[in-house]
């Protein structure tokens, strides 16, 4: 059985373009506020869509997304009610490839076995951005999500050594996610060249896509990313950046949300 994922880089293949990968925070500024978000970023054009179950220690998330992690958190947003949310993103678009984001002690708390049953036909991909790929929670996670035709993600950094991407790869699915920027994401900008280099390493010992994601935050960003060996570009911090400033100003889901689909459009059309 093909996943979701795997037809949207076929198509994208064929149509010589690149996949926009977006971002947006479960449950942030608020639950109503985000399922609307999540609808109008489906709306906008984006092939696949993360949204990131809230941590209270989110490691490799920069000071943006961090800040809505703690407010979804300080507003009870728990696993069970992203997996709601993420229903209801389903249930509006059928197309989109939707990914769960997250850290691996919330799986833990919910139960690996049940995650992987309860997201059974709304997610696609699962990111556990602290598990590494040597240890038998691994296997447990991905032997559950593959039951399910879920594919775990694995993530490359640039202090990955060759050796070790060759091992990472090898039983990897969906798409790579090549993290262009060491530390946190939302405060470095990437380097392509550099960026180049690291996904060029990847595809030696690998044929699925490669996503490119950290340190692409603006317009222009995506416009030289459009350029880049990538098979898609992840943009996470700038969203939420947009959506914090927005939801500053009014409460109203509903503009929030119409402003947050522009936006995308706008960055999907600078990518191809």
């Amino acid at each position: 059985m093909t996943n979701r994922i795997q037809k949207i880089f076929n198509k994208l293949k064929a149509e010589n373009k690149k996949a926009f990968v977006s971002f947006s925070v479960g449950g942030y500024p608020d639950e109503e506020s985000s399922l609307e978000i999540a609808k109008a970023i489906a709306n906008s054009g984006s092939h696949i869509h993360e949204i990131s179950f809230p941590h209270a220690e989110a490691q490799a998330d920069g000071p943006i997304i961090q800040l809505a992690n703690i407010e979804s958190i300080k507003k009870g947003i728990n696993l069970k009610k992203i997996i709601n949310i993420s229903k209801k993103v389903r249930n509006h678009n059928s197309e989109i490839g939707l990914c769960l984001m997250g850290y691996l002690n919330n799986l833990f708390i919910y139960g690996i076995e049940k995650f992987a049953k309860d997201i059974s036909g709304i997610i696609d991909a699962v990111i556990c951005v602290d598990l590494p790929s040597d240890v038998v929670e691994e296997k447990r996670l991905r032997d559950s999500l593959k039951n399910e035709n879920i594919v775990l993600i694995k993530l490359i950094t640039p202090t990955t050594s060759e050796q070790r991407i060759k091992e990472v790869v090898k039983d990897a699915e969906g798409f790579i996610y090549s993290v262009n920027v060491e530390g946190q994401t939302g405060v470095k900008s990437a380097n392509i060249d550099k960026v180049n280099l690291q996904i060029e390493k990847i595809k030696k010992y690998t044929n699925i896509p490669v996503v490119s994601g950290f340190g692409i935050k603006s317009e222009d960003d995506v416009k030289i990313f459009s350029k880049s060996k990538a098979d898609g570009i992840v943009i996470g911090s700038a969203i939420v950046n947009e959506i914090q400033k927005k939801s500053s100003k009014t409460e109203d889901k509903h503009i929030i949300a119409k402003i947050i689909n522009d936006y995308c459009k706008t960055l999907i059309k600078k990518l191809n």
